[in-house]
């Protein structure tokens, strides 16, 4: 069965083209992730709500925890998110947190109170959770393992957009202003996500055939081989993973285990390597390194930057392979904050430019690794019995340290000083390069049939007693997919 899911995958007489509607339904669910990063955007408009006293006052403390209250209860919401998808579908709970998206941000734009504020931030936290916890394994699951890691990336690089969006403007507006614009793309965006069909997946886990034959029959079209992907999926989906508690059970098995931990510490160092302060206190990062640009023009860089690379990333990943572009960004992103955290620690004379340099060095790295590939895993590395599990616990480990990172950036600052704060930064970045060169196998043209297997032991499929990983089935060498 191996090696047909194989030949099926790559058979270079398949069609790969995408039709019209793929299309659509991949612009429509990476569209949801215009809502992740215009949070952390979002961010740029705090020094303009502090300087603004018309309203209500802003304290230093309001800066960090409005930052970082959203990713605090995305944290706590994230196990909620896996439960509600694995029990009424991930597409449907993906709909109805999208519909409310516009009202919360205008919500926040014209909160009359500090109050009101916080209620809206908290609010569109809930709906970034579903998109956060559902949209990647909802990719995974419908595209197919040739064009698999573009359409992971897609959600990127919309994010990107949105990121850059909210940059420019926080910087022509006023942050109210910035903050009711930021709604107007969530209502044709609500109104789009009703043409995605259902998981596939999911609809086998509850024993529904039938919807699920329509629901390939309909993103495939009529040239799509319905009938066969339908048998790859009943292989490896059994009706016991539709409940939680059966999911939870699975995770016992050391080869389900195993890559949801992986992913868990990953996401963990990632977010401890600096993304949030780099995103969200990039005005006061800075000023505090004292760079003689306007800090918002230099935000506007940091968005051009990430969006260019991320496409950088989304043209290269199924051509590369995930892994070696992951190690050499991380380690560049590593190098990057190390450089400049050296410079100002040593207080070295002239060198003001070096932040921005470093900064933009980081940004890039982040876009075209870390930044798109650990959320390609998300949906790739994790077995189908827990999946949705799976999902939720790393999506909380990641926005669990984001939240505790950002809370605490600014007192790091004032304790470390700039310098020392991204030399620890450095640091967590370059623990991620030994891991996955050891630990995670290459999926550049692997199907999710082919992926539940990549960490069973060899005793396990054998019966020997060497507990070595089966790795043999995914080559790490990426050579292996250019056949497709």
């Amino acid at each position: 069965m191996e090696q047909q899911n194989t030949d099926r995958n790559e058979d270079p007489g398949r069609k790969t083209s995408l039709s019209l509607r793929q299309i659509v339904i991949l612009i429509t669910l990476s569209g949801t992730y215009l809502l992740t990063e215009m949070i952390y955007g979002w961010s740029a408009v705090l020094p303009k709500l502090e300087e603004d006293t018309s309203k209500f006052v802003v304290t230093k403390d309001d800066v960090s925890w409005l930052a970082s209250l959203t990713f605090m209860l995305v944290t706590i919401l994230s196990p909620a998110a896996g439960i509600l998808a694995e029990r009424f579908g991930p597409r449907r709970v993906l709909v109805i947190a999208m519909f409310p998206v516009s009202g919360f941000w205008l919500l926040q734009a014209f909160s009359p109170y500090l109050w009101v504020l916080y209620l809206g931030r908290a609010l569109i936290a809930a709906s970034a959770t579903v998109v956060l916890t559902v949209v990647n394994p909802l990719i995974a699951e419908l595209y197919p393992a040739r064009i698999r890691g573009l359409a992971s990336v897609s959600p990127e690089i919309l994010g990107c957009i949105g990121m850059l969006s909210s940059y420019l403007l926080a910087y022509f507006l006023s942050w109210d202003a910035a903050t009711a614009v930021s709604a107007a793309p969530f209502v044709p965006l609500s109104f789009m996500l009703l043409l995605v069909p259902e998981s596939p997946y999911w609809l086998v886990r509850k024993k529904k055939i039938d919807a699920a034959e329509r629901s390939l029959r309909l993103f495939l079209g009529r040239d799509g081989n319905v009938a066969e992907e339908l048998q790859a999926i009943r292989n490896t989906t059994t009706d016991q993973q539709c409940e939680v508690k059966n999911q939870i059970k699975e995770l016992r098995k050391r080869h389900n285990v195993i890559p949801v931990t992986l992913m868990l510490i990953l996401f963990m160092l990632r977010e401890l390597g600096g993304r949030g302060p780099v995103f969200s206190y990039t005005v006061y990062m800075f000023r505090k390194a004292g760079v003689q640009l306007d800090a918002f023009y230099c935000t506007v860089f940091v968005g051009v930057a990430r969006l260019a690379s991320t496409c950088v990333s989304a043209c290269t990943l199924d051509l590369v392979g995930r892994k070696p572009l992951l190690v050499a960004t991380v380690v560049i992103c590593a190098v990057s904050e190390g450089v400049a955290g050296a410079f100002l620690f040593l207080e070295v004379e002239g060198a003001a430019w070096v932040p921005l340099a470093a900064v933009i060095v980081f940004v890039i790295g982040y876009g075209i690794g870390p930044g798109p590939i650990l959320w390609v895993y998300l949906g790739e590395l994790l077995p189908t019995p827990v999946r949705a599990v799976g999902a939720a616990i790393s999506t909380f480990g990641c926005f669990f340290t984001y939240f505790i990172v950002n809370i605490m950036f600014l007192k790091m600052l004032s304790f470390l000083g700039l310098g020392l704060t991204l030399l620890v930064f450095a640091g967590a970045n370059l623990a991620i390069a030994p891991i996955v060169i050891f630990f995670i196998p290459e999926t550049i043209g692997r199907t999710l049939q082919d992926m539940e297997k990549a960490f069973i032991l060899k005793r396990e499929r054998q019966g020997q007693d060497n507990p070595t990983f089966e790795m043999d089935i995914i080559s790490s060498n990426a050579n292996r997919a250019h056949t497709l």
